[in-house]
């Protein structure tokens, strides 16, 4: 026989059962904003029938419902997908920003990129060459030069300051890892305690794991498993980060750059400075944009390292074997003065880095000089010894060559030489006529032994003659030349010079000339930032479509939540009504009935 307040136990499952489904609905729509909430559930199951015997035969009675348990709703295998893709988008993300600030450090195509300046660089160097003996385009040239080695150390320093900037995100993000890693370890042994036995379900302590996670996958490439106690244990590249016995601290070390001893941050696990490897995600993109000679700032300024290297060997090759206006030779016009060492001699260069390279990089500050600076670049090939015409063909030859600037204009000077000799027939002194032998001057001699050396000024030219000993040489033999500006400085080696800069291909640059080496390192830049954008667009397009699986599971739908607030409380209500039902039929039955003979 079944109790007659059976039926009462089993409307008090049925109200506790509607009640904690609509806690839960208030829990599901409260953190409807919280980040990496799961939805939850209310599992309801009914509770074990009673046996009661009739008459004839027996049958079940059912006694209600309980609540079994509170899930998440939640699909660990789009979860491990978002893991693995949010590492690439993560790396991809990190390479089209760092490529995007590398392109900043060269500020192309802009009026003050390298580009524009070597363009400049090498229209002075054209002007020169038809106006070689003009100080205002010596200036100009030397002025370039400065710009184009301030615009190659600017960009160098840019790149170099990058460095510093992600030395110091790595840091930020060893840090992050580790806290990241410390609170999984904790939430770990707090889900491990609750769900102990298989019955309660730590849906909350759950979310904030995962939502660790979502960060941790986004650094690095963690390779995340679970194990029957509901430890996480994560793993990079084999190295066990965090699992249900402990945690790995990471933390990073110094080391210097061989090539431009900028400090680098290196990633070791703490204790013990074994590095650790990475192999997608934001730490991976940064390593790669530091580290890559390839597409990261230590490629690029690999890349300003042979421009540089070019400047001071070929570039300064070409110079050296040219001469001033003051027949100067084997000047350097990038580099070191004084000695002006040659940079194509190992004996110079020995143990040259590539940072030594870009440092040595500089104009000659003997160009600099204000007493004869100028007439040092070297625009023409030759010392440009003037042809002379002599009176007497069997008498001594001579040699005329010419420093400083013309100052006749377009116009040349004929310059009428006549000499006097001594009883050995050396040259014992000249006079000289720039009027066709209306008036004569008498010209400088040096000291020192035969052929002295004659020193004349005219129009602005230092004229030095030398004239041989010879049996034959009479008193009033004269030597004719024309002066003029070409003959001083005819910029034949400015041509040179400029072809070096935009025609002349090295092996050093790859078989290009440095222009075409510039700009096809830029157009390099250009397209390696667009496929980074391109591969992180189309990664961030994956993402998001992951994301929206995702969401379409756990995700609070308030919609549905509002259903099901609706649909609970009538349940409530249709069970607290049962209670009255029962409760009226128990007060018939009670206070009714057996009233007779009162």
């Amino acid at each position: 026989m079944r109790s007659t307040f059976a039926g009462l136990n089993t409307v008090v499952r049925g109200l506790y059962a509607q009640q904690v489904s609509l806690d839960t609905v208030g829990h599901n729509i409260s953190n409807a904003g919280t980040d990496g909430y799961s939805r939850q559930m209310v599992n309801l199951a009914t509770t074990n029938p009673q046996t009661i015997f009739g008459g004839y035969a027996s049958y079940e009675v059912g006694t209600g419902v309980n609540v079994s348990s509170i899930t998440r709703a939640r699909d660990i295998f789009v979860d491990k997908q978002y893991w693995k893709e949010s590492s690439s988008l993560g790396y991809g993300q990190t390479m089209e920003e760092m490529l995007g600030k590398i392109e900043g450090a060269f500020s192309e195509p802009t009026a003050t990129g390298i580009q524009t300046v070597l363009n400049k660089f090498w229209t002075a160097w054209q002007t020169l060459s038809v106006n070689a003996s003009d100080s205002g385009a010596r200036t100009a040239v030397r002025e370039r030069g400065v710009e184009l080695v301030d615009a190659i150390q600017h960009s160098t320093q840019q790149l170099k300051d990058m460095v510093s900037d992600m030395n110091s995100v790595l840091d930020i993000n060893v840090n992050t890892i580790n806290q990241i890693t410390s609170e999984v370890f904790s939430l770990n042994r707090q889900i491990v305690n609750i769900e102990t036995g298989g019955l309660n379900h730590a849906n909350d302590l759950r979310d904030r794991r995962d939502l660790l996670m979502d960060q941790l996958t986004a650094l690095t490439s963690a390779n995340i498993t679970e194990d029957k106690y509901g430890n996480y244990s994560v793993q990079v590249n084999g190295v066990v980060l965090v699992d249900g016995n402990g945690v790995t601290k990471l933390t990073t070390t110094k080391s210097m750059d061989p090539d431009y001893g900028y400090e680098l941050k290196n990633i070791v696990i703490a204790g013990t400075n074994q590095p650790i490897t990475f192999s997608n995600g934001q730490i991976k993109g940064l390593l790669d944009s530091r580290d890559s000679t390839e597409n990261g700032v230590k490629g690029y300024l690999n890349k300003l390292s042979t421009m540089s290297q070019f400047l001071l060997q070929e570039f300064n090759q070409v110079h050296r074997s040219g001469y001033g206006t003051d027949n100067s030779t084997g000047i350097n016009f990038f580099g070191d003065s004084g000695t002006n060492p040659d940079y194509t001699d190992p004996a110079t260069t020995i143990g040259f880095t590539n940072g030594d390279w870009i440092s040595a990089l500089k104009v000659n500050q003997d160009l600099f000089n204000t007493a004869n600076g100028l007439a040092k670049i070297a625009a023409k090939t030759a010392t440009n010894s003037i042809a002379v015409v002599q009176s007497n063909t069997t008498g001594g030859a001579a040699t005329v060559t010419t420093t400083g600037s013309y100052t006749g204009g377009t116009s040349a000077t004929s310059v009428n030489v006549r000499i006097s000799v001594d009883g050995s027939q050396n040259v014992s002194g000249i006079e000289y006529s720039t009027d066709g032998g209306t008036t004569w001057s008498t010209a400088i001699t040096s000291a020192g032994p035969y052929p002295a050396d004659y020193s004349l000024t005219i129009k602005g030219l230092t004229v030095n003659m030398q004239i041989a000993t010879e049996a034959l040489n009479a008193d009033g033999d004269t030597y004719t030349f024309s002066l003029s500006q070409g003959n001083n400085a005819s910029g034949d080696n400015a041509i040179l010079l400029s072809n070096r800069l935009k025609i002349d291909t090295s092996l050093n640059l790859g078989g290009s000339s440095l222009d075409t080496y510039y700009s096809s390192m830029i157009g390099a830049l250009g397209i390696q930032k667009q496929n980074a954008a391109r591969l992180t667009d189309n990664q961030e397009t994956l993402v998001n479509q992951i994301r929206n699986w995702r969401e379409s599971t756990k995700g609070v739908n308030m919609d549905e939540e509002m259903t099901n607030m609706i649909r609970f409380q009538q349940g409530y209500n249709a069970a607290a009504r049962i209670l009255t039902t029962m409760d009226e039929m128990l007060d018939k039955l009670i206070n009714g009935t057996g009233t007779v003979g009162r």
